[in-house]
């Protein structure tokens, strides 16, 4: 029975093949627009789980116009005084980072490293996120400058 059912059905699409054709177009699309919107939830809703305290942190995007004209630049860029008037200004932020990845070259020991993407962040870098030092303590690690 549903061998009949089968070769009706594919005799049908070989009679009518430019509506046929339209009619499985619109569905491979509409199923692959489908999986795509399920993977972008997906990855938006997992982005921060390695993070213990993911759920509560933000990052600032800010945009800026030069001279009062022109085009808006957006970028993960702010001003160093952001996150001191944040917290001041906003009751709601427990803690604020600073990061700032350069260019640099970094002694340790008599070694030098030419580090391309090295990160200045400020003390409380630790309060926020759950990464782990292998050596030293992490309260005391970011206190003096360099």
């Amino acid at each position: 029975m549903i061998r009949n059912y089968i070769k009706i059905a594919f005799r049908n699409l070989l009679k009518n093949k430019a509506s046929s054709f339209i009619n499985i177009l619109g569905l491979m699309i509409g199923f692959c627009s489908c999986l795509l919107i399920g993977v972008y939830i997906l990855h938006e809703l997992n982005y921060d789980d390695f993070e213990v305290k993911g759920s509560r942190i933000v990052r600032v995007i800010m945009g800026y116009r030069f001279d009062g004209a022109g085009e808006e630049k957006r970028g993960n860029f702010t001003s160093v005084r952001v996150a001191p008037v944040f917290k001041r200004t906003f009751p709601e932020i427990e803690d604020a980072v600073r990061m700032d990845i350069r260019k640099r070259i970094v002694e340790y020991g008599n070694k030098r490293i030419n580090e391309s993407r090295f990160m200045y962040a400020d003390p409380s870098f630790f309060n926020l996120f759950s990464f782990t030092l292998t050596d030293g303590d992490p309260t005391q690690a970011l206190k003096l400058p360099n």
